[in-house]
């Protein structure tokens, strides 16, 4: 039908441009609630896990209570050590979190919980290369790094790293001092993150060990592999050291099950699911209003092609035409948009934000979804008409 000597199903639409703009900016904003929707969904999840995709890892240890990411379940730091000496294990790194327990305080501003991250200044902790060479910038006592998309509302300088280091900061009542930034991002439960080194860490929290070594409970023990290493017998390995104690996961199988968690586990997950299909419900009944309207003004037209012979299957291939033209019209607009979008909101809210391919297409299918079943909902009419009741 589309490659028709004559386009019809084009020149319908474009009969009328402003009938056509209006037409697509209908479908546009039905196709930028779904991506809005989508974004939001897997931007808690993609926030969520981030500070896992950043971490250089072959496996991550962690305790097995360890329901979600930000519960506060660890385990003990003597069992690394055992775990370092496993054959095929090229080092293990201990990573520390805190959050419930923290309270920072910018001068002229109240004080605020935030995630402080702990780790060692010695190996490697992060797989970006430019974010593992800035530990070196906290080798001082009471001194961190920030991550430049924590929330506003704490009054951290987000931009300027010279006022950022001239900022008065207070940290569980201890002076500090941030020297430089990283980028984390926010989450559904931290506004916000900071990097120190373990010894600074032990020092701000020492309760987390009442009467013995603040860094002995650990959170995250981070697992390289020499190159060549059986990673699957090197997990069995480590995993027999405390079958009771922790977990043993790849940075895929953690990231797996965080979203899983929070996809079916809380609400949150749930409910941007919903707005997803209400956007597709919405985008459906503006599609087979604007192909109905269509073929309403046209239905003489069609009624003479009904008499001359027509098919019903010619005039499906005409609904269908449209819809497909209706699809990429309002989609390419609403996909620039949505790009602009998911940056302005990734720079506001700290949420990670991203616009992956699989998201582009899983969105265009459901605009075509969308557009394909307003049209065949429409075109009901047509087929259900008697040429001789329409002149």
């Amino acid at each position: 039908m589309l490659f028709n000597r004559t386009p019809l199903a084009w020149k319908n639409l474009t009969s009328s441009w402003t009938k056509l703009l209006l037409s697509t900016g209908g479908v546009g904003f039905a196709v930028l609630l779904m991506f809005s929707q989508i974004g939001f969904r897997n931007g808690l999840f993609d926030s969520t896990v981030q500070l896992v995709r950043l971490m250089d890892a072959d496996f991550i240890i962690v305790s097995r209570a360890k329901y979600n990411l930000p519960s506060e379940q660890r385990f003990d730091r003597s069992l690394l050590r055992r775990a370092s000496q496993v054959e095929g294990v090229e080092s293990v790194q201990p990573i520390y979190l805190e959050r419930a327990g923290t309270e920072l305080r910018v001068l002229g501003r109240p004080s605020r919980s935030i995630r402080v991250v702990g780790v060692p200044l010695t190996g490697r902790v992060f797989a970006d290369d430019v974010m593992d060479n800035r530990r070196s910038e906290i080798e001082m006592p009471q001194s961190a790094l920030l991550d430049r998309r924590t929330k506003r509302m704490y009054g951290l300088e987000r931009s300027n790293r010279d006022r950022l280091r001239e900022q008065e900061v207070e940290l569980s009542g201890r002076r500090l001092t941030f020297v430089d930034y990283v980028e984390i991002g926010t989450d559904f439960v931290h506004d916000g993150s900071l990097v120190m080194s373990d010894q600074s860490f032990a020092t701000y929290f020492p309760w987390r060990n009442s009467g013995g070594d603040p860094l002995s409970t650990v959170d995250f023990g981070l697992v390289r592999l020499n190159s060549g290493s059986d990673a699957l017998r090197v997990k069995e390995q480590i995993t027999a050291l405390a079958p009771n104690e922790w977990d043993v996961l790849s940075k895929q199988q953690i990231i797996d099950r965080e979203i899983h968690f929070w996809g079916t586990a809380t609400p949150i997950g749930i409910i941007f699911s919903v707005g997803t299909v209400m956007g597709l419900v919405v985008g459906t009944i503006i599609c087979y209003q604007i192909i109905f309207t269509d073929i309403s003004d046209h239905m003489s037209e069609f009624a003479t092609l009904k008499a001359m012979g027509y098919s019903r299957f010619y005039f499906v291939q005409l609904v269908v035409g449209q819809s497909l033209y209706l699809t990429v019209l309002g989609f390419i607009p609403a996909l620039l948009l949505s790009y602009y979008v998911y940056q302005l909101l990734t720079e506001t809210t700290g949420l990670v934000m991203l616009l992956t391919p699989e998201r582009v297409l899983l969105v265009f299918c459901l605009t075509l979804l969308m557009c394909l079943s307003g049209g065949l909902l429409a075109v009901r009419k047509l087929n259900a008409s008697d040429p001789a009741n329409l002149f």
